[in-house]
């Protein structure tokens, strides 16, 4: 049961078992919001999947929306809000961590979520079964300098209306976001590679995978299969799908960088249906006019976001999104398995 108290223009809000003590900070504006240009926002995270870790626990602490007109919304929470495997979040699966707070209603510039980092917090369980290892904000690590707490920004514009409710979904791209430094450090750094979506905007994309694809000899030579979602129909465009790469983790930025290639939006991995077969989900897709195209590799093992891979893809399908529908694709085109030439041997005569 949800119950909510307003007391000295403050409002205390009770979700998921937590309760998030919503405040208005000073951001050169009024100091606080009052009932006649407010709205009331929810927000929950997703992810787009990360190959060789098992588990990501994410604890947030606060999240700050900076207003158009100079305000900033402070949302604290009383306890922080644990996702204990935000890897386990694929698909149309979300996790709520704001429940229903009132805030100033009107257009927003970004957000900045904030996380407590280090174990036992935040930390990362790599699939080789090796114990917990520190996740933290870039800067975390070495030591939080100066004492200020760390976040993750995102410069996405959004809009609260008045006197309305609004559902928005932070997507977490791990694979470009969740990094592991050089030299085999002992912990995981989480950059800011996330999307926010408004949830009355987006759609589903679902789809299978033939049999006959995945059992090919070209796939069976290779590892990890997965779909990667582009913006635009890359056939009529002519343009061939790229893998995912961030030329700023080779140079340690703490933000993502974008080279300008045929980049994916996000990625998903396939998963056994229910009825037989391998299928995916690509959750929190925006409705827009251009469309998508998927693409799968069934080499996805060799995409790593540190550099520029040269993987193969077996398909490209455009599809278009519509808000509140599921668009579904099969792809049923097996690769061609290349051939390696064979070099004459060289004879002599005697």
């Amino acid at each position: 049961m949800k119950n909510q108290i307003l007391e000295n223009k403050t409002a205390y809000c009770l979700a998921t078992g937590l309760a998030l003590t919503m405040l208005t900070a000073c951001g050169g504006g009024s100091s606080s919001s009052s009932g006649n240009d407010t709205g009331r926002a929810s927000f929950a995270v997703t992810d787009a999947p990360v190959d060789d870790v098992d588990v990501v626990q994410v604890s947030f602490s606060r999240i700050d929306l900076k207003h158009a007109d100079g305000d900033l919304e402070t949302i604290e929470f009383d306890e922080p809000v644990v996702i204990s495997n935000l890897k386990a979040l694929t698909g149309n699966a979300s996790e709520i961590i704001v429940n229903d707070a009132e805030v100033k209603a009107g257009d927003y510039n970004w957000m900045r979520i904030y996380v407590d980092g280090g174990f036992p917090d935040s930390y990362v369980v790599p699939s080789a079964g090796s114990p917990e290892e520190d996740l933290f904000i870039p800067g975390q690590q070495n030591g939080n300098g100066n004492g200020n707490p760390r976040f993750l920004q995102l410069n996405t514009g959004f809009t609260v209306a008045v006197g309305s409710e609004t559902d928005f979904t932070i997507d977490f791209v791990l694979r470009k976001g969740l990094t592991k430094p050089e030299n085999n450090k002992d912990y995981y750094l989480l950059r800011p590679a996330m999307r926010l979506l408004n949830n009355v905007e987006v759609g589903t994309i679902a789809g299978t995978v033939e049999e006959t694809v995945l059992n090919s000899p070209a796939c069976s030579l290779t590892e990890g299969d997965t779909v990667y979602l582009y913006r635009g129909d890359l056939l009529a465009e002519d343009s061939q799908p790229d893998d995912v790469y961030d030329p700023g983790i080779a140079e340690g930025s703490e933000e993502v960088m974008d080279d300008g290639g045929v980049r994916p939006i996000t990625t998903a991995e396939l998963a056994q249906l229910e009825g037989g077969g391998m299928g995916f989900t690509i959750g929190f897709v925006r409705d827009i006019p251009e469309g998508y195209s998927v693409a799968f590799s069934c080499e996805s093992a060799n995409d790593l976001a540190a550099s520029d891979d040269d993987i193969s893809f077996t398909e490209v399908i455009p599809v278009q999104v519509t808000a509140g529908e599921t668009s579904n694709v099969s792809f049923e085109e097996a690769p061609v398995l290349e051939e390696t030439p064979v070099e004459a041997e060289a004879t002599t005569e005697a």
